[in-house]
């Protein structure tokens, strides 16, 4: 039914807009997996989630601070690009790529990497002598799968100390993917826009003035991270499963 439909939409943009609202992250790294499981399709994920990521991302980096002029060049030539070439290919030249299975990797593999010091230890090393592979492998992964903002994260944390500018980081590239994505998703899908998304990002707008002002500064960062890597392993089970065949969701009508 449309309105099963609609609840579960409001609903993972009401859960995850918290998240996204306090750490740049949320809507389409949790969001994205949650809808997959649920059986959508991986356009109608986007249709969904975009507009709500675009509205909390340019709330932050409004109320935040834009990256140096040189470091946005470089997400724009080493991220966003390759972002919008791999988004092309598999809405508009049907690449066939097997999103479940994808995921699960990408969740289940950054598990490890935030619970061990020394695995973390390397991925500092890389990132600082890498960049730009960083951001290509970013573009690639967020491109695919929606899942970007996990590696981004890290990307953030390791190059940026301030929790403030590390968040504003975040959302200045997050508020480009999607703008990026919907672009292409509103030309080459336009029969998954609709009225409703406007509906979406003033939900999400909502959700983050109430967090801003309540939980941003209040919030344990350490519970915060445990709880962050529960969900991650979490949804990298879940999505195991459902490519094991133990489940499979089911599209709402």
């Amino acid at each position: 039914m449309e309105n099963s439909r609609t609840l579960i939409e409001v609903s993972t943009i009401l859960v995850f807009a918290v998240l996204q609202s306090i750490f740049g992250i949320g809507l389409l790294f949790y969001g994205t997996p949650t809808l997959l499981l649920l059986g959508y399709p991986f356009v109608d994920t986007l249709a969904v989630l975009l507009p709500a990521s675009i509205m909390v991302s340019m709330l932050q980096v409004t109320g935040g601070k834009l990256p140096e002029p040189e470091r946005i060049r470089s997400i724009v030539i080493w991220c966003l690009m390759p972002l919008a070439v791999v988004l092309v290919g598999s809405i508009g030249l049907g690449w066939d790529v097997k999103l479940d299975l994808f995921v699960a990797i990408i969740l289940l593999a950054y598990v490890p990497i935030r619970v061990s010091s020394r695995m973390m230890g390397p991925f500092r090393d890389s990132i600082k002598r890498f960049p730009k592979l960083w951001l290509v492998l970013i573009g690639v992964i967020h491109g695919m799968s929606n899942l970007g903002g996990g590696l981004l994260g890290i990307f953030a944390a390791n190059s940026l100390t301030d929790r403030l500018a590390i968040r504003s980081n975040i959302a200045f590239c997050y508020l480009c993917f999607a703008a990026i994505q919907l672009t292409i998703l509103a030309i080459l899908t336009p029969h998954v826009m609709h009225l409703g998304q406007f509906g979406y990002a003033a939900l999400a707008a909502g959700v983050f003035v109430i967090v801003e002002r309540r939980l941003f500064r209040s919030i344990s960062a350490p519970t915060f991270d445990s709880l962050f890597t529960v969900l991650i392993g979490c949804y990298s089970a879940l999505l195991f499963l459902k490519q094991m065949g133990v489940f499979n969701g089911a599209m709402p009508s």
